[in-house]
């Protein structure tokens, strides 16, 4: 019987324990890129908050349309919903047909009504529909790619633009929580490789997103950039030229590579095999011995940074909580040993 690995998998509350500092300063040393005293459980660390008057997209669950007019289609077998187009047909069209919302009008304030900060992690948000995939939901995907190669003037235009928007979208929000980071979204790829060449990314995206991912960075927040697909190309780029603190990227990218270049200047987020971790004829023994090979292999004590934050999941309580323990007991027991303070 095939595997059934859930696309959402479940939140499990996190653990309550004596640590010598809390799991919000230690991840924020991993962004930093310093050493952590043990290998952050990224999610389980971190406090996500949602902005209710934020339209920027629509909820995963239902289908409807954002404050630009795209249409958001659910699918049932996937779980989530796809932005579907329909605020313009071709790039050339967007400086008519794109509606900006807004900002300055809305009461962002009344977003924290009743939100309780947890002062033990680390307060962040994710912001979907990154630059090129705000192209993408205005019209539909092979129209994007094809306005990336006839029409890059106009796109860089548009991209420039949404930038703008998305610096002001952050400044709202930002006045209103204080973000230790964001998570800004913007696949790049598919498995087998990028949608696009680096020099259409150098004239179209690079300096749009390095602008959006500054103006984050100088209000005091870090930037994790999340982006889908084999993007091993376009890594010099982020860490380099755009500086984002953090890459929440597949492991089908080349990541001891690109811990031994870049460990000390960018933490990777990694995640355990759900192979693995979803699995319920798995034995917990098996599971522990996981862990202990992730953490041996890109732990910070063997890396030139921070090594990787782990994205730990499973779909059963109990096992969860066993890798939990072990990702904790294991790393910090190889941190102190491994590296001086």
């Amino acid at each position: 019987m095939a595997l059934n690995i859930p696309m959402m998998s479940p939140t499990w509350p996190p653990v309550e324990r004596e640590t010598p500092i809390s799991p919000r300063e230690n991840l924020l040393l991993a962004l930093e890129h310093k050493k952590p005293m043990w290998m952050p459980n990224l999610y389980a660390d971190s406090q996500v908050v949602v902005a209710r008057s934020n339209r920027d997209g629509v909820p995963k669950d239902r289908e409807g349309y954002d404050w630009f007019g795209a249409w958001y289609e659910y699918s049932p077998e996937v779980g989530i919903n796809m932005p579907r187009g329909g605020v313009f047909d071709e790039v050339t069209e967007w400086r008519e047909k794109v509606k900006w919302p807004d900002l300055q009008a809305i009461d962002w304030s009344k977003d924290a009504e009743g939100f309780v900060r947890d002062e033990n992690r680390a307060l962040y948000m994710r912001f979907s529909n990154g630059i090129f995939e705000r192209l993408h939901g205005f019209e539909d995907f092979e129209q994007a790619m094809v306005d990336l190669i006839t029409e890059p003037e106009e796109c860089r235009a548009l991209f420039e633009r949404i930038a703008d928007y998305k610096i002001e979208l952050f400044n709202c929000l930002r006045d209103v929580f204080p973000l230790d980071y964001i998570v800004a979204a913007d696949d790049y790829g598919t498995a087998r490789g990028p949608f696009f060449s680096t020099k259409l990314f150098e004239q179209t995206l690079l300096e749009p997103t390095r602008r959006f991912a500054k103006a984050v960075q100088a209000r005091g927040t870090k930037f994790i950039a999340h982006c889908c697909g084999k993007v091993d190309d376009f890594i010099p780029y982020l860490v380099e030229e755009i500086g984002v603190d953090g890459l929440e990227i597949q492991d089908l990218n080349d990541i001891p590579g690109i811990l031994s270049r870049y460990g000390d200047r960018v933490l990777i987020e990694y995640k355990a095999n759900p192979e693995i971790v979803h699995d319920d004829e798995v034995d917990g023994e098996t599971m522990k011995a996981h862990i202990r090979s992730i953490v041996d292999t890109y732990g910070a004590h063997c890396s030139p940074g921070a090594g990787v934050a782990l994205n730990l999941q499973s779909s059963f309580r109990d096992k969860y909580y066993l890798m939990e323990e072990e990702l904790y007991r294991y790393s910090f027991e190889k941190y102190s040993g491994g590296y001086e303070k």
